[in-house]
């Protein structure tokens, strides 16, 4: 029975409470933010804001252009390995023969050489001069140091087919001796093509190396090519023989002959064109004076006839007047407006 009171109490109370009205909650505006300005004049240091370090002032900062510092270059002193060579030079003096002395004395040498090693052969040295000189102008005027090397390396064209006359021949000496590992070229003052020189190359100053570049060793390697087929260079047959061998070219073989010819007969002022050496035939005798003929595509006037005219004796004969001369008769024409009847 008091349970029953207890819950009636209760659900009174509740339904007091459900029908009791809220009080209002009253809303209130914010204050308006002061600007920065009001906030700053308000602080005792405008500078200064509390728990931060002020700032440090920093120098005024200057402009200037970057200079790398160069690199310290430390001399090396040659080493053992790699010995420095010295090259002493001097100035080509040309002899009486055009050529310049240096490169004389090695046709001389090669040509006495060969005399001790084929005697039979009989190169001249002139012969050796003519090659030289058409192909490399006696080493570019003599250009060499005193041991006979060239002053700078002369070297043909590259023999790959490219130019008009000259054949293909690939690489036979991996660029040693002309820098070009695809194809050969011609080497140095008598040039030799790296495949021949491997087979006639020679030492013709003694200094222990068989050098391309070398005025003695290029001559003395060129006359043992040129006295290799067993021909007799005291014949002319044999000499050009010898040449077409070096050289398969008519051109080439005529124009080294002319300039063996012209240093053998002492002739030290040849042109840069080398013509026959024999003596030219004599001037043809002039022929007699003739009229001269009309440009061509011109037609010459007739020369007019000064012979009299003939005489033709009068005769008495009337020559008889022409007949008189009549139209012909014209047919009738067709009629086309009011036309009679037929």
């Amino acid at each position: 029975m008091s349970t029953i009171v207890f819950a009636s109490v209760a659900g009174a109370a509740a339904s007091a409470s459900l029908a009791a009205d809220p009080a209002p909650v009253p809303v209130v505006s914010p204050a308006p933010l002061p600007d920065s300005t009001t906030l700053l004049d308000s602080l005792p240091n405008s500078k200064t804001v509390a728990g931060l370090a002020a700032p440090t002032p920093r120098p005024a900062q200057t402009l200037s252009a970057y200079t790398p510092a160069l690199p310290e270059i430390e001399e090396q002193a040659p080493t053992e390995e790699e010995p420095v060579r010295s090259v002493a030079v001097s100035t080509p003096v040309v002899g009486s023969f055009g050529i310049p002395d240096s490169v004389l004395a090695a046709y001389r040498s090669a040509e006495s050489a060969m005399a001790s090693e084929s005697p039979s052969c009989h190169l001249p040295w002139n012969l050796l001069a003519g090659i030289g000189r058409i192909e490399s102008g006696h080493a570019r005027g003599g250009q060499v140091d005193d041991d006979g090397t060239t002053i700078s390396p002369i070297l043909g064209p590259i023999l790959d087919g490219r130019r008009a006359g000259n054949t293909v021949i690939l690489d036979t000496d991996h660029g040693d001796l002309d820098g070009d590992s695809a194809h050969d070229r011609a080497v140095g003052p008598m040039q030799f093509i790296p495949s021949t020189w491997s087979r006639y190359a020679s030492d013709g100053n003694d200094d222990g190396i068989e050098n391309p570049d070398n005025i003695y060793d290029a001559t003395l390697a060129a006359g043992r090519y040129l006295c290799s087929g067993g021909e007799d260079l005291a014949e002319a047959a044999d000499e050009s023989a010898a040449v077409f061998r070096y050289n398969n070219s008519p051109v080439y073989v005529a124009d080294v002959l002319a300039w063996s010819a012209a240093y053998r007969l002492a002739g030290d002022s040849v042109s840069d064109e080398p013509v026959d050496v024999a003596a030219p035939p004599p001037p043809p005798e002039p022929l007699p004076p003739t009229e001269p003929l009309p440009p061509p595509g011109l037609v010459q006037a007739p020369a007019p006839d000064t012979r009299p005219a003939p005489t033709v004796a009068p005769t008495t004969d009337t020559p008889a007047p022409p007949p008189p001369f009549v139209l012909p008769t014209l047919p009738p024409l067709p009629c086309l407006i009011f036309c009679p009847p037929a």
